[in-house]
């Protein structure tokens, strides 16, 4: 019996790995990265923030993995894309000081089958 050669059992291994996150559909090949939109928001810190995605006012709160007064803050990342897969939405960032709306922006986002992507929408914000 031949020995599979190591070479052979890499690509096999990688090509597993990268089809993982494709799992409705094998011919698609998603990346393992976890990506998120975020803003940068300087001049004032922010106490709250959320977004809502305008179509069904779902409301996407950050309560964890995010530090009160850290310059850039989460719109969306991957962990909405099963909701988003397919479509492109119009979301709504919001934040606030002291109860105070600070921040009103618009964004535009879309999902494949892997992945969320920023379509329109602001990087930057000075307060």
């Amino acid at each position: 019996m031949k020995s599979v050669p190591p070479l052979t059992f890499f690509f096999v291994v990688m090509l597993s790995v990268f089809t993982s996150c494709g799992e409705k559909d094998k011919s698609v090949a998603c990346t393992l990265e976890f990506r998120q939109i975020s803003v940068k928001i300087t001049g004032e810190k922010l106490d709250e923030w959320y977004t809502i995605r305008l179509k069904n006012n779902d409301t996407i709160r950050w309560e964890t993995g995010h530090t009160a007064g850290a310059e850039y803050y989460p719109v969306l990342d991957d962990s909405y894309q099963p909701k988003l897969e397919g479509k492109t939405d119009e979301f709504r960032f919001l934040g606030f000081k002291n109860n105070v709306m600070l921040v009103n922006e618009p964004f535009i986002i879309s999902a494949d089958k892997c992945h969320i992507n920023l379509v329109n929408g602001k990087s930057e914000i000075n307060l």
